[in-house]
């Protein structure tokens, strides 16, 4: 039409010429879905309009003083700029193609008792914003412009078209966009216009459950009238659940829908529904297929779950905008075949490791490869392909354990091992098991095949009796195995001339870490079985459990609280001499040799270590320089040991009395092993860490030849692209930036689900445990005592101050979080369990903890005074 206007099925109609909402309404036009007619006017128009006006400075200058976090400044820019907006003329050419538009549009043929005839009457259209930063896969920007409906005559039209444009300048879309990091600069609106269906009813049509985030199912909403009660959220609707294949109506939920949005001579209102059809069904089963099948070709069109908006006219469905679901979380992949039936998925990132955060892509390789490794020891064989069992979805990682539930034994120990890992997230998996027995397919029973009893099995059962009989020993092997496992890898490594060198040799040692770790946690089995045991013994024998409290805690040889306890020791040297913590001191030096491979969320390969980047070592001592108390702290630790070693006989002699000398010898025997290899359950993960850090120095050394390559801009894109990208050769640097702003915007997510099914259904956990106070939460108890204090929520270590004796609040915790432990008064994590590491670490330090505390950082909040008790797991809100 012009550079101003385009007919709605224009082909080149696209994002940046008629925005998000406008490049879906043309596409859906195009591809002859019911969409009522109109026309574009392009983003072209808007930048014109702002050019003729000389309005883009004023915009800018309206937005410096805004502050996103603060409200009252939004609304204050977005005043000012909307009566800019207001003030400013529209420039004759663009005036002139939206009346000839409109009169197209209007230039329409009826039919009367007299036949049919011509007629430009002006139609009623509806005038809606259409932004270039809208309906994005990953920011909807769902409401944030305006829409105005019921508008007749070309004068209106223009009207409502600048209103339009002024909107992309609303408060919450200005706080959106700040949000979401979109440059002011950048963005422009366009508009579309269209024909104003008569709507009998209206709503909106999800193709996947955005409640359970089920791909399986279609959720449809309806209301009388026109849709904007539901959409702004004045009129509870119809919900029905519509099986995705059939369309088939699972389930109907018909609500009072009190009020409907209606057309008037001066545009729409909101008026009462009649007494009668407030609890009329709006839907039938049949319009409820048909708009289901309608959802099928749509979704199937774009090739991702939408979320479409629909009104009817009698018997004609209209289909009056589409875009992604931006809030499910993304399936794990690859997917399974159909005949494979539903798939129970657990997450590895929040219930094995304890972090909520994603991998980087060369992260998830390492992963990948540890899991392919044991596969292959298992089997005999050795295999290119990764174990199809393992999946990823959204940067975390996911293990397929539909095979070992459907197998009773193997489902029985995997249950128990979880739920000292992570109590909520077995009690999900059960629940989501039972739940769905039905649908659960195994492709084949569980066999260990010869190689696991020949190889693996012999391996892993010596060092754990070598660990029961001979406690200390098995402590000094274990102390030895890190260093002679990295050496000849350190010294093949200086060997490396090239990049396929390189990549083969991080390859070939990454399959073999994962067994080598489990060979290293068999030499302390013994004292991790006497963490477990000793309590439920001294218990059962003495009918408490309370003398065996000190000898959970401060148990040596643990080198993550060694770690804290030279940073301790570093601080207090830093006070003495009045200096300040600097990376080139020498106690910092030191303490970077020894522990400098340990990082921030340090399973990751691709995020730097302390000895690349020491700012959080640095934070943390001055944090601690701050008090005046590390002496104190340094020797309540040596105590609390002392007081470990000093309970050990008292229980011996007390169990000796009620049991006799059997019972004796086997409690002083595990409290021996427990005392003696206990804290080395940290050991194997240290060493494998310290793999991990010579893999990162290897694999930097690919990036610096991939940068001389000119294949990527720096050196540490390389972990931000995959084995197979580098082999394949060719440019890395768009896949590089792809995978930044991936892992950018996935760190940002907070919801991570423990448990996933194949059809997309989500469980961040399980119901809470009931407590008899409302205003109590209750979670799995991991480390005893009572302690009342005041909260701080913390997301993240790096930056984190936690002032002496608060309660630390977070998801979860790694070995990175140790340092904050020691000013925490208590903690309280959403997920992990008793052998968890915070749960460990807690108990070392002695103070109480509680663990799987559902939304316990959006439940709680920063300065609340709670009571935590670490012996029933019970949170009390004192305010």
């Amino acid at each position: 039409m012009s550079d101003y206007v385009m007919s709605l099925a224009d082909p080149k109609a696209t994002l940046e010429t008629v925005g998000g909402k406008g490049a879906s309404l043309a596409r859906l036009a195009t591809a002859g879905l019911p969409v009522p007619g109109g026309f574009h006017v392009t983003t072209g128009a808007y930048r014109q309009f702002v050019e003729a006006n000389a309005l883009q400075p004023r915009i800018l200058a309206a937005l410096e003083p805004v502050d996103a976090s603060q409200p009252a400044t939004l609304e204050t820019a977005s005043e000012a700029i909307c009566q800019l907006f207001m003030q400013a003329d529209v420039p004759t050419p663009i005036a002139d193609a939206i009346t000839r538009a409109y009169g197209d549009l209007s230039n329409h043929t009826i039919t009367t008792t007299k036949g049919r005839k011509s007629t430009n009457q002006p139609i009623a259209v509806a005038v809606r914003s259409s932004a270039t930063a809208e309906d994005l896969p990953d920011a909807s920007f769902a409401g944030q412009q305006e829409t105005y409906l019921n508008i007749s005559g070309t004068e209106a039209v223009l009207e409502a078209v600048k209103r339009c444009w002024a909107s992309l300048w609303t408060a919450r879309a200005i706080g959106y966009r700040a949000h979401q990091n979109i440059d002011p600069d950048s963005v422009a609106l366009a508009v579309v216009v269209q024909r104003l269906v008569h709507a009998e009813t209206a709503g909106i049509l999800f193709t996947a459950n955005p409640m359970n985030g089920r791909r399986d199912e279609m959720v449809i909403n309806a209301a009388w009238g026109l849709g904007e009660a539901i959409v702004g959220g004045q009129v509870t609707p119809d919900t029905l659940i519509a099986d995705k294949a059939t369309g088939q109506i699972k389930q109907v939920q018909v609500a009072d829908k009190t009020v409907m949005t209606v057309r008037t001579a001066q545009g729409t209102v909101e008026q009462p529904v009649e007494e009668s059809r407030r609890k009329e069904r709006v839907l039938d089963d049949v319009l409820a297929a048909d708009l289901a099948q309608l959802g099928r070709r749509i979704e199937a069109h774009y090739g991702a779950p939408q979320d479409i908006e629909w009104c009817r006219d009698g018997a004609q469905l209209f289909i009056v905008q589409s875009r992604p679901i931006t809030t499910l979380f993304p399936l794990p992949a690859p997917l399974p075949a159909s005949e494979d039936g539903l798939r129970l998925y657990l997450c590895v990132n929040v219930v094995l490791q304890g972090i909520t955060e994603p991998l980087t892509p060369m992260g998830l390789e390492m992963f990948r490869l540890g899991y392919a490794g044991m596969i292959d020891d298992l089997s005999g064989k050795v295999s290119d392909a990764y174990p199809a069992w393992v999946k990823t979805a959204a940067g975390r990682m996911y293990i397929d354990l539909t095979d070992l539930l459907h197998n009773s034994s193997f489902g029985k120990r995997l249950a128990e091992r979880l739920a000292s890992k992570d109590p909520v997230a077995i009690r999900a998996l059960l629940q989501v098991y039972q739940a769905n027995a039905g649908e659960l397919h195994t492709r084949q029973k569980i066999k260990l095949p010869l190689a696991a009893f020949s190889k693996v099995i012999p391996n892993m059962l010596g060092p754990a009796i070598y660990s029961f009989f001979a406690p200390r020993a098995a402590r000094q092997k274990l102390q030895t195995m890190g260093d002679a496992w990295l050496a000849p890898l350190e010294q093949r490594a200086r060997q490396l001339t090239n990049s396929a060198d390189r990549l083969c040799f991080v390859e070939e040692a990454a399959r073999k870490l994962f067994w080598t770790a489990f060979y290293e946690v068999a030499y302390c089995s013994s004292g991790l079985r006497g963490v477990e045991l000793v309590p439920v013994l001294v218990k059962k024998w003495l009918g408490t459990d309370t003398l065996a409290q000190p000898v959970l805690q401060a148990l040596p040889h643990n080198p993550t609280t060694e770690m804290g306890q030279e940073l301790l020791r570093i601080a207090r040297t830093l006070q003495i001499e009045g200096s300040a913590p600097t990376p080139d001191h020498p106690a910092v030096q030191e303490f970077l040799k020894r522990f400098g491979h340990r990082a921030v969320r340090e399973i990751d390969t691709g995020l730097p270590r302390w000895y690349e980047d020491p700012t959080y070592v640095l934070e943390m001592l001055t944090v601690y320089l701050a008090q005046d108390n590390l002496e104190a702290k340094l020797e309540g630790f040596r105590a609390a040991q002392m007081e470990a070693e000093a309970a050990i006989p008292r229980i011996v002699a007390a169990v000796r009395q009620r049991k006799g000398s059997l019972s004796a010898w086997l409690i002083g025997h595990l409290l021996r092993c427990l005392r003696e290899v206990g804290g080395m359950r940290e050991q194997p993960k240290f060493d494998m860490i310290r793999c991990y850090a010579l893999f990162r120095r290897v694999l930097f050394e690919v990036g610096h030849d991939l940068v001389m390559q000119g294949r990527l801009d720096r050196a540490d894109d390389v972990f931000y692209v995959t084995f197979a990208d580098i082999r394949e050769g060719g440019e890395l640097r768009l896949r590089a930036a792809e995978a930044h702003a991936e892992y950018a915007r996935e760190v940002k997510r907070v919801a991570v689900p423990r448990i996933m099914t194949s059809t997309g259904e989500c469980f961040y956990g399980a119901p809470a445990i009931a407590s008899q106070d409302e205003n109590a939460l209750v979670g799995a108890p991991v480390s005893p005592g009572e302690y009342e204090g005041v909260a701080r929520i913390v997301d993240t270590p790096i930056g984190a101050h936690l002032e002496r004796g608060e309660i630390l609040v977070t998801h979860s915790t790694d070995p990175s979080w140790t340092p904050l432990f020691l000013n925490a008064g208590a903690v309280i994590m959403e997920t992990g369990g008793p052998i968890s590491h915070g749960a460990i670490v807690a108990r070392e330090y002695g103070i109480p903890a509680v663990a799987g505390v559902s939304e316990a950082t959006t439940r709680l909040h920063t300065g609340q005074r709670l009571r935590v008790n670490g012996e029933t797991g019970e949170i009390a809100c004192l305010e």
